[in-house]
């Protein structure tokens, strides 16, 4: 027999007869139990830390993406002005018009563009067919003289957007 087995063999019967008190198995079981308790304590909260991660990293670009479109308020929704000829392309391009004054013009004065566009808007929207084919012949002479009225209220405010 070589000497490892030897030494684990009379190893194995020492520990064979010795007895441990009964306290000592209390204490290991109180400080096992103590430990797993930490454990589980520091894996949850490694969770709820991912768990928190992930949520905002789903919920802010969701935010994002659900931000109203200034874009809306004049039209409604994208749909309209496909309805009249126009495209998704053509919508994203006046949005970033609308997103453009807004940078540029004051609280006051965007709020008076927005108003004064979408009478333009609905005007226009108004005398073009599905096709996208503008028909000014459907304007009411009132409606023409306030067509060119919401223009020259317009042009400064294009004046200010344009030239910065």
């Amino acid at each position: 027999m070589s000497i490892d087995k030897e030494l684990r063999e009379e190893l194995r019967q020492v520990a064979d007869s010795m007895h441990c008190p009964p306290e000592l198995y209390g204490r290991v079981q109180q400080s096992y139990q103590h430990y797993v308790n930490d454990k589980r304590g520091r894996l949850s909260m490694k969770k709820r830390m991912i768990a928190g991660i992930a949520a905002v990293a789903i919920l802010i670009p969701s935010a994002a993406f659900a931000a109203s479109y200034l874009a809306d308020d004049i039209f409604g929704s994208s749909t309209t002005i496909e309805q009249h000829g126009g495209t998704q392309e053509d919508y994203q391009e006046i949005e970033g018009m609308l997103q453009a004054a807004k940078g540029k013009l004051t609280e006051d004065e965007f709020k008076e563009y927005m108003e004064l566009t979408k009478q333009v808007v609905q005007l226009k929207l108004k005398i073009t067919d599905e096709k996208g084919v503008k028909h000014e012949e459907k304007l009411t002479q009132e409606e023409q003289q306030q067509f060119e009225q919401l223009a020259s209220k317009l042009a400064p405010y294009f004046e200010k957007i344009n030239s910065n």
